[in-house]
C-alpha cells in the first residue's frame, strides 16, 4: 500500500518491521487484549498444539482491535485509520524534527531480521542481496556469493553480540543453506 501525504511524500507499506508505522490500541479495548493474554497463558495446555491455537488467538485479537497508524517521514502528519478502513490525518502544531514517534521503544535496540538471499538466475552481475533494517553496513547487493556469504555471517555475528537479532535466514538459488532464530539460543 502507498499513501500520498499531504505535503506530497509518500508513505510506504509493502514489508514489516517499519519504523514509522505502528497499531494502534484503545484503552477501552486494552485490557481486554490482556486479559486475553493472561487467559492464553494460563489455559493454553500442555501440547504444542494448545499452545499454537492459544497464540493464534491472541494474534486474531490483536488484529481485530488495532487501528493501522502511519507517519509521513517528510512532514511528520499521522495517518490512523477508522471504522470504515478510511485515513484520517493529524497535523503536528510544530515544526517535523524528522524523529518517528512510531519507532521502537527501544531505539536502536529493537530486534531485527537478517535476510540474504543469492540467485545464480538473476539476470546482470548483481545475483545477492542482503537485508537489514536500519544496518547500512548489513543491507547490500553482491555480485559474489562469497562476499554475500562473509557479510551476512559477520553481521549475524554482530547483531547477536549486540542482542538486536530477532531471525536470520541465508538461501542460495532457493535453498535455506543457513537459519538462526531467538529459540536457537534459549
Amino acid at each position: 500500500m502507498k499513501i500520498r501525504c499531504d505535503c506530497g511524500g509518500i508513505i510506504v507499506d509493502q514489508t514489516d518491521y517499519l519504523p514509522y508505522k505502528g497499531h494502534l490500541i484503545s484503552d477501552q479495548d486494552w485490557f481486554d487484549f490482556l486479559d486475553a493474554i493472561d487467559r492464553a497463558i494460563e489455559k493454553s495446555g500442555p501440547a504444542d498444539k494448545d499452545k499454537e491455537r492459544a497464540a493464534m488467538g491472541i494474534r486474531r485479537m490483536a488484529a481485530h482491535l488495532t487501528k493501522l497508524i502511519y507517519q509521513c517521514t517528510c512532514c511528520g502528519r499521522l495517518y490512523v485509520s477508522n471504522e470504515e478502513e478510511n485515513l484520517e490525518t493529524f497535523v503536528k502544531p510544530e515544526p517535523f524534527e524528522g524523529k518517528s514517534i512510531l519507532a521502537s521503544s527501544l531505539g536502536g535496540n529493537w530486534k531485527r531480521p537478517l535476510i540474504g538471499d543469492w540467485d545464480d538466475s538473476r539476470k546482470g552481475s548483481i545475483k545477492g542481496y542482503l537485508w537489514c533494517m536500519d544496518l547500512k553496513e548489513g543491507e547490500g547487493s553482491f555480485d559474489s556469493w562469497g562476499n554475500l556469504e562473509e557479510t551476512y555471517y559477520d553481521t549475524l555475528l554482530d547483531l547477536k553480540e549486540k542482542n538486536i537479532l530477532r531471525s536470520a535466514h541465508l538461501k542460495k538459488n532457493s535453498e535455506i543453506v543457513h537459519r538462526w532464530s531467538m529459540e536457537d539460543d534459549t
